[in-house]
């Protein structure tokens, strides 16, 4: 599809908006994935002043979201198509979208993943933030649209491609091999993605003569380990890696890395100021959302800054890496450590595929460290399990050691829902 059929697929959008004769903003769900149909509906919507509250896969996966913001429309995207439908939705009248309302911005909601409680709902000025896109660049470079329509990654993603007037390319879905077809067939140069996908793209040996036209991969989500940006830079060595970090909450920023191969980043945003609080990051931005819809709001301060939950190392120069999560530190007799430590000595073994860390109870020191591990095909467990021992007793502290190896099909969900 052209730009030029994308303008016209708006005129369309904006027709079937005048149709409906609404007089006042109204909350419109777009139910579906990255696409013409989509973008055409999340452009018009926002142009139009709407409330606008993307989400991934179908209807039937959302009637608890829907209800929660009372959505009155649903743009339902079927490939190319799209239906708009009716919806008899109680009545909600939030503050946080009143506001919007009445400074004539439109309105943007997205969900949290879920996974360490009830999705939250937060509401962005959509039209705030979709002038930070107005001085992009033009781009020649194809981008793959790899992260998820409902989540900010996917729609900076999206966003920045259609400023920049750039390609942008849509798998067909999110395995390895539908990834690396796409790549090659439309000869994309930018792919932003997770570490965990990428780990995925090692570990399914996908030919690296299908992947010569990448020029740059940027990678964010989740932690990166040393060793599997190691293993990344060895396979694409004309690849320039980027790294990049947001929040649903603040917005996703501009980053430069202090070195080649780093895993430490900069900040290099105008919009952004941040600090470290008790090894905590702490952000304040220009896109940052107004609140919660449906939780409190005591992650963000009354002077402006949101407590990342993201616990960081920061170096005499300024430069920082993420070390996960505050809640996932472990703590082993008052000796604490991150998952992402240990994640990254399992990782250079080989037959490992995938890990996972973390910490169980142990009535002897609190917690102790247990690593759950995705073996590669052709590999044997024990073979493998000594490997681990050997690696981990040579690289860690003694704490960190994991005391217990578990070989699964896969790991927890919280990590590939990071991808999609």
């Amino acid at each position: 599809m052209t730009y030029a059929d994308l303008a016209a697929e708006i005129a369309s959008v904006r027709a079937a908006l005048a149709a409906l004769g609404l007089a006042r903003p109204a909350c419109f769900a777009i139910v579906g994935g990255h696409g013409p149909a989509a973008t055409a509906w999340l452009l018009a919507l926002a142009e139009a002043g709407h409330v606008v509250v993307p989400l991934a896969g179908n209807l039937a996966e959302h009637p608890a979201r829907l209800a929660e913001v009372g959505a009155r429309w649903v743009v339902a995207v079927e490939g190319r198509e799209a239906r708009l439908l009716p919806r008899v939705a109680e009545p909600k009248e939030y503050p946080l979208i009143q506001a919007l309302a009445e400074r004539g911005a439109a309105g943007l909601v997205l969900f949290s993943s879920g996974t360490s409680g009830r999705p939250k709902a937060m509401v962005q000025d959509f039209t705030n933030l979709l002038a930070t896109y107005q001085e992009r660049r033009p781009s020649g470079l194809p981008v793959l649209a790899l992260l998820g329509f409902d989540h900010i990654g996917g729609l900076n993603t999206l966003l920045g491609a259609l400023a920049a007037g750039a390609l942008v390319v849509v798998p067909g879905d999110l395995s390895a091999g539908s990834v690396a077809a796409a790549i090659a067939r439309h000869q994309v140069a930018v792919l932003p993605a997770s570490p965990t996908f990428l780990n995925l793209l090692l570990a399914a040996g996908v030919p690296a003569a299908e992947l010569t036209s990448l020029r740059m991969i940027t990678y964010g989500t989740e932690p990166m380990p040393e060793s599997l940006l190691g293993r990344l830079r060895a396979a694409f060595p004309r690849v320039r890696f980027i790294q990049t970090f947001g929040t649903s909450e603040t917005g996703i920023f501009r980053t430069e890395s202090p070195e080649p191969g780093s895993t430490f980043l900069r900040f290099d945003d105008p919009g952004l100021a941040w600090k470290v609080e008790d090894d905590e990051l702490w952000l304040r931005s220009r896109t940052q959302v107004t609140g919660y819809l449906n939780a409190g709001n005591e992650r963000f301060t009354a002077d402006g800054w949101f407590r990342t939950g993201d616990r960081v190392e920061v170096r005499a120069d300024g430069a920082l890496r993420i070390l996960g999560r505050v809640g996932e530190l472990i703590n082993v007799g008052g000796e604490k450590l991150m998952p992402a430590e240990v994640e990254t000595v399992l990782l250079t073994v080989p037959g490992v595929r995938d890990c996972r860390v973390a910490g169980e109870p142990s009535a002897l020191t609190g917690q102790t460290v247990v690593a759950d591990v995705v073996l590669a095909p052709g590999h044997d467990a024990e073979v493998v399990r000594a490997a681990l021992r050997q690696a981990c007793r040579a690289r860690l502290a003694r704490h960190k050691v994991p005391t217990r190896v578990r070989f699964v099909p896969a790991v927890s969900g919280d990590r590939l829902k990071k991808i999609r």
